[in-house]
């Protein structure tokens, strides 16, 4: 919590410029006077405020926990002022639900939230005031929150380090991971999306969105990172795989591979340098494929980048990926890779026979196959190869990623967001035509509706989600028309089947949603009185019971 410590000692290490100020929201909420706490907007705190109740827990000396005597459920988090004042107090109200109250220096309670998000968005709101501001979010729990503030004057960029989908092995058309659900859900509302790769750009892309806000950040290599003159005088079938030895990273499959290879006569070792939870299991396979003399697992060590420089190649079997900076690195010290058709990285950076080699995902033969070829190739054939892996990494030194940021930031423009207002209070949208036409691949719904103004219906989404499933996607509108003298309006959106693809068995609900409105905005599609249900491709299209529009799998 002492972030004057933790400033000072990451300028001392060279990590932090001594003009960056380091805030942590509960050191700054401290220091505020009840005047500066007035910024936070929030509700009236509501009355009465249940008494502190429950066995006490002193968890640091400005954080205290009361637990139900009975159940050891945590019903009361007070934090506290240096002065042991009470700040804010975080309760389990029996009534209300969950309740933030914050308190002036005085004791008194000011202004209250009821969720967790509200309460951090009212403080970030009210500690980002200088302008021009960007606010760039990298992390997972404030990205599923943050989107909401719609009345901001910051520019807000998102940073993706990895995958946004729970399986993305299987297809760009699944489930976002949980802790990325809100986010992508509400894509839009971000000024700027980093990713670290063409491929998950458009995998986002395939879940409908525009990608206008997409921009290519990759992480970056250190300096050093890649040889001017990459040594040629390597032992062939010498390879190193840097990963931590967890199961992500599916160490097992490039020792299988060696095994094979051994059983071929193909003179071929491997050593990974990492450490991990995996490392019983992984010694017990390689005491089981007899393997000791070459398979080994000597841990973290200090020269990583000397023995990258001396191995002839490199692998990688990860389930999935954001960018691998093991991959760039290995690169960049003229190692071969030969790794696995990885979500996402090896197709962004690996130029097929090239500059390395990328094999079928999960094919363990295939990868022992692709090694062994590569070790049959003529000594110019490898030395080409050596130097077009490290010439293709250069994008990713610092100084190249430090001008893609420069010119995202420069070209940024504030996304104008909707006005949300009540959402929970939207009623559905009344069509007063519907209908679901097969299509070439895919199928056209198109909507009647009175009342709505042209502006709006051209900003209008069709949005498929998931009823049991996290999995959604949205369409643009593809056509727009009037009917009765132009009283109508009639909007089309065509869906391309492909989207279901990994959803075979789920219903789906439909909403429409204004482009860059929050995901809790969407409104359901109310169906007319005489609408039948219908079939387009494998699929059906039906008025729920509720009359809503939905779709399902055909019986």
């Amino acid at each position: 919590m002492d972030t004057d410590e933790i400033r000072d000692r990451l300028i001392a290490q060279g990590k932090m410029r001594d003009d960056v100020e380091l805030v942590n929201i509960w050191q700054d909420l401290r220091g505020r006077s009840e005047a500066e706490l007035a910024h936070l907007e929030g509700e009236p705190p509501r009355m009465p405020i249940p008494d502190e109740d429950g066995e006490l827990e002193n968890i640091t000396p400005f954080y205290d926990v009361f637990r139900n005597s009975r159940t050891g459920r945590v019903i009361r988090r007070n934090y506290l002022r240096g002065d042991g004042s009470l700040l804010l107090a975080d309760i389990e109200d029996p009534k209300l639900g969950r309740r933030f109250i914050l308190h002036s220096p005085a004791g008194e309670p000011m202004v209250e939230w009821r969720r967790p998000r509200d309460f951090y968005n009212a403080w970030i709101t009210a500690t980002v005031t200088t302008s021009p501001a960007v606010v760039i979010v990298d992390d997972k729990k404030v990205s599923e929150f943050i989107h909401e503030i719609s009345d901001r004057d910051f520019a807000l960029i998102l940073f993706l380090h990895g995958s946004h989908l729970s399986h993305p092995w299987n297809g760009n058309h699944g489930q976002p991971l949980r802790a990325r659900t809100d986010t992508m859900r509400n894509f839009d509302r971000f000024d700027i999306v980093g990713v670290q790769t063409q491929q998950q750009a458009e995998a986002i892309r395939a879940m409908g969105f525009s990608g206008d806000n997409i921009r290519l950040l990759t992480g970056e290599l250190p300096q050093g990172s890649i040889v001017a003159d990459p040594s040629m005088g390597r032992e062939m079938g010498n390879a190193v795989m840097v990963a931590n030895l967890i199961d992500l990273k599916r160490i097992e499959h490039p020792i299988r591979a060696i095994a094979k290879l051994r059983d071929r006569g193909v003179a071929v070792s491997l050593t990974v340098l990492g450490e991990g939870p995996a490392r019983p299991k992984l010694e017990a396979l390689v005491d089981e494929l007899d393997l000791s003399d070459r398979v080994k697992l000597p841990g973290y060590v200090d020269d990583v980048h000397e023995r990258l420089e001396s191995a002839s190649f490199s692998t990688l079997t990860s389930t999935s990926e954001g960018l691998p900076l093991s991959l760039l690195e290995a690169m960049g010290a003229g190692c071969v890779p030969i790794v696995y058709d990885i979500t996402y990285g090896p197709r962004d950076v690996i130029d097929q026979g090239v500059n390395g080699f990328i094999t079928p995902w999960s094919d363990i033969d295939a990868l022992a196959d692709q090694i062994e070829s590569f070790l049959s190739l003529e000594p110019s054939e490898v030395e080409s190869m050596r130097r077009a892996a490290v010439k293709s990494v250069e994008r990713y030194l610092p100084e190249a990623g430090y001008r893609r940021w420069q010119n995202a930031l420069t070209d940024m423009r504030l996304t104008n967001l909707p006005d949300n207002g009540d959402a929970k209070s939207a009623p559905s949208i009344q069509a007063k035509k519907l209908t679901c036409t097969p299509i070439a691949g895919g199928s056209r719904i198109e909507i009647a509706i009175d009342g709505i103004h042209q502006l709006i219906a051209e900003t209008l989404q069709l949005v498929v989600a998931g009823r049991k499933l996290s999995t959604f996607f949205i369409c643009g509108l593809s056509e727009i028309s009037f009917r009765r003298f132009g009283h109508r309006m009639v909007l089309a959106f065509d869906l391309d089947d492909e989207s279901f693809s990994e959803s075979a068995d789920e219903t789906f609900d439909v909403f429409l949603r204004r482009s860059q409105d929050l995901w809790t905005s969407k409104r359901r599609i109310s169906t007319p009185k005489r609408f039948r249900a219908t079939t387009a491709a494998a699929r059906e299209w039906y008025s729920t019971k509720h009359g809503n529009l939905s779709v399902k799998p055909r019986m």
